[in-house]
């Protein structure tokens, strides 16, 4: 057998056994399987403990949009498909209907049309976001009087906390929205030239306008932060993901955004550790996957050239080849270097009028080489600073960088005929916006956690079958071939 089989049927047996979509996860009998470590199980996280999917959380069905090409104009719902909802239910034995009900789910259920701007591929094979990030819907977030209309059930009580964008110690001291709108349809407060740090508010802006939906209605915490919600659950058993906001907004600012230095980070993930274990719950972290190869960047130099040739792109040579010369000497990005989707699309669109002279602009469309060493310098830094604070403090690690690495160097995993699923931007482990995963990508991950937990804590969870993890690839709205590859030959353009 090749390496690279061994590595794919390794995965399959050890990392991925299954999941389901569209219909219901079978249930456990909780009793029978022993799984008193998940009888109070709390998430704290970022967007992907929150189930975010195409740069947007929603957790209500029946969402539509003009823009959606989706049969019936359809906007697929993430929270309920997050790795920590599937946990929850192969943990506590709840069926997946009732992560639908927001008078007893455990996650914050968002309403149509979602926090955020949800990418959807549009009936001409275009991307298009539902709504602006200015929408009346987004700003209600930022508002104390206002954050309850975007929750299905505000009152509810939900163990998910995950709060998209936040960084790692602001899950630690940040106790509101640090940014918002100053009235009417503002997405921010009016820029103070006269304030430095005024530029930067857009990077606090998901967080800020994620802080109150899942974090409002805790009233038992003091100072209100995530980490003291969390822990004033006292939760049996809680899971932390936190990191990937920190190199993310290091990424998409050039480098300008402050963030956790790797040794902060460590402090920072050590207290948070430590603090939910003096609450009386065991404490199991995640690690981050190389965020470079995700679907979200596309490698510079002759990896641009042939992404841009073959499906499902399908750029002819000449032009391919002429456009990774012009983007290498105009904007730096080399062999080493990468465009964003936002910068690749720009690119595409070019093409497509004709022209092989994009225009992209910095930091956001692409990262030159010398600096995206600096991005995978801070990836491993910031791996090692969570080991390290795992390994002190006597919680477990859930690699998930290892899980995506071997899937990386396997080319994907054989799910589902023809093939299904790769990190390829439409390759079925990652939604449109090539960070979050897709349905089957969150079921791989929480596979990961259930295999850690269960050899960690004496758990019997059962991971997901193969079987299940066909079904979840056959109907995700993400994965082939609900998300067909022959659809992607974008117009570049996001209205």
């Amino acid at each position: 057998m090749r390496s690279r089989d061994l590595i794919v049927a390794s995965l399959l047996i050890v990392c991925i056994t299954g999941c389901s979509s569209g219909s219901s996860l079978p249930s456990i009998n909780r009793s029978a399987s022993g799984n008193a470590v998940f009888s109070h199980l709390v998430g704290v996280g970022d967007s992907l403990t929150a189930g975010v999917q195409s740069s947007a959380l929603l957790g209500a069905t029946g969402v539509t949009s003009p823009f959606s090409g989706y049969p019936g104009g359809a906007v697929p719902p993430g929270q309920e498909f997050g790795f920590w909802s599937i946990l929850y239910q192969r943990g506590t034995g709840t069926p997946q209907a009732a992560m639908f009900n927001p008078a007893v789910s455990p996650l914050p259920l968002i309403r149509g049309p979602g926090l955020g701007s949800q990418l959807v591929v549009t009936p001409l094979a275009g991307i298009a976001a539902t709504q602006s990030p200015c929408s009346a819907f987004n700003n209600a977030g930022y508002a104390a009087s206002g954050f309850g209309g975007t929750r299905m059930s505000a009152g509810q009580s939900v163990s998910d906390l995950g709060v998209p964008g936040i960084t790692v110690h602001e899950a630690l001291y940040m106790t509101g929205p640090l940014t918002g709108p100053a009235s009417g349809p503002m997405c921010s407060y009016p820029l103070n030239p006269a304030d430095p740090t005024s530029a930067l508010q857009a990077v606090v802006s998901e967080e800020s306008g994620n802080f109150l939906p899942v974090l409002g209605a805790f009233s038992g915490a003091t100072p209100l932060t995530e980490v003291n919600a969390a822990a004033s659950l006292h939760p049996s058993l809680t899971t932390v993901w936190l990191g990937g906001n920190d190199l993310l907004k290091f990424t998409f600012s050039g480098g300008k955004a402050p963030v956790d230095s790797p040794g902060q980070m460590q402090a920072d993930f050590t207290q948070i550790i430590r603090t939910l274990q003096s609450s009386g719950s065991r404490v199991v972290v995640a690690n981050l996957p190389d965020v470079l190869f995700l679907p979200q960047f596309f490698r510079g130099g002759p990896t641009l050239t042939a992404t841009l040739e073959a499906p499902p792109f399908s750029v002819p040579a000449i032009p391919a080849t002429a456009v990774t010369a012009y983007i290498a000497a105009t904007y730096g990005v080399g062999p080493g270097g990468f465009l964003t989707e936002t910068g690749f699309f720009k690119t595409l669109a070019t093409l497509k009028g004709g022209s092989v002279t994009p225009v992209l602009s910095a930091p956001g469309d692409f990262l030159v080489d010398a600096f995206a060493v600096q991005v995978q310098s801070l990836n491993t830094q910031y791996n090692a600073a969570i080991a390290a604070a795992a390994v002190s403090s006597g919680a477990s690690l859930v690699d998930v960088h290892k899980l995506f690495t071997e899937i990386r160097i396997a080319g994907g995993i054989p799910i589902n005929p023809p093939f299904c699923c790769t990190l390829g931007f439409g390759g079925g482990l990652v939604s449109i916006d090539g960070i979050h995963p897709s349905n089957t990508g969150y079921a791989l991950v929480a596979n990961a956690f259930i295999q850690t937990i269960d050899a960690a804590y004496g758990a019997a969870a059962r991971p997901l079958s193969a079987t299940e993890l066909q079904a979840v690839a056959a109907s995700d709205p993400y994965a082939p071939p609900a998300f067909k590859k022959d659809a992607l030959r974008f117009t570049g353009q996001r209205r």
